[in-house]
């Protein structure tokens, strides 16, 4: 977010930071911190956490710092303004709009989406390439979904040498694999191929890792949860079968900040510039 800031003011947009982290090396050339109620008061186009929700329902923001409700958030914010979020549930959402706001949620734009996958996948296979005793090189590995982001992992996983089973549910996508050079594996399925695999990465925030597909797994297995809540991984049946597994939502803004920072701001210069023609 303070990438996003930072290019926000180098394109000659008045910027106004409330709970911001900012790296060192950027600190001096942003604005000093403000109350975010302030800010939310006097906003009439506001720039949420990318993701919004942190836990109990309130906005995602750094540690130590006071919580805010989304129903607070809601409450200060202008009648008309525009909010600017990502990954809003859509019970928050309505109250958004019953609130007259106007909010457009940066998660669901599919450019941002497009661009956001890369990030997930260099940060997933970094990440699988620190948790492993082996290389990726020779290794079994299995992709749980084939959108955006699993297409984009599988390229780069069958690049390194790995040997990749993606999954998906419907024909099309299964052909997709199929021609991507990959062995396609119906999700169904999924139990009977998880046995043998080093390595399985989630991508769908749908359950779709239950007990059948836990128990398949062997010991040892590393499991990578990328989706957002609530995530593939059945995590009760995880824990009490002593599954380990690891979680790994917003990659992104984890392994490549400014990256990120430069693709919010693409999308939202591109917004902000349509809304005022």
């Amino acid at each position: 977010m303070a990438w996003l800031a930072l290019g926000l003011l180098e394109k000659g947009r008045e910027v106004r930071l409330g709970s911001v982290l900012c790296p060192p090396e950027i600190e001096a050339l942003l604005p000093p911190r403000e109350e975010p109620e302030t800010l939310l008061r006097e906003g009439k186009t506001v720039i949420l956490p990318v993701p919004t929700m942190g836990k109990n329902g309130g906005l995602r923001l750094p540690e130590g710092t006071p919580p805010l409700s989304w129903e607070r958030v809601v409450e200060l914010l202008p009648e008309g303004a525009l909010v600017l979020a990502g990954g809003v549930p859509p019970p928050q959402r309505k109250a958004a709009e019953e609130r007259g706001l106007c909010l457009i949620d940066l998660l669901e734009r599919p450019e941002l989406m497009e661009l956001s996958a890369i990030a997930t996948a260099e940060g997933a296979v970094a990440l699988a390439m620190k948790e492993l005793c082996t290389t990726l090189f020779g290794t079994p590995c299995m992709v749980v979904g084939y959108g955006r982001c699993g297409s984009a992992l599988a390229r780069r996983l069958g690049a390194l040498g790995a040997e990749v089973t993606a999954t998906a549910r419907r024909p099309e996508q299964l052909a997709r694999i199929y021609a991507d050079g990959f062995t396609p594996c119906p999700t169904a399925r999924l139990a009977e191929k998880a046995g043998s695999c080093g390595v399985i990465f989630n991508t769908v925030p749908a359950q779709v890792l239950g007990e059948k597909e836990l128990e398949a797994l062997r010991p040892g297995t590393v499991l990578i949860e990328l989706a957002s809540e609530p995530g593939g991984i059945d995590r009760k049946t995880a824990a009490r079968l002593h599954v380990p597994w690891i979680a790994a939502p917003g990659l992104p803004g984890k392994v490549a900040p400014r990256t990120a920072g430069e693709q919010l701001l693409a999308v939202v210069t591109a917004l902000l510039e349509e809304r005022e023609e």
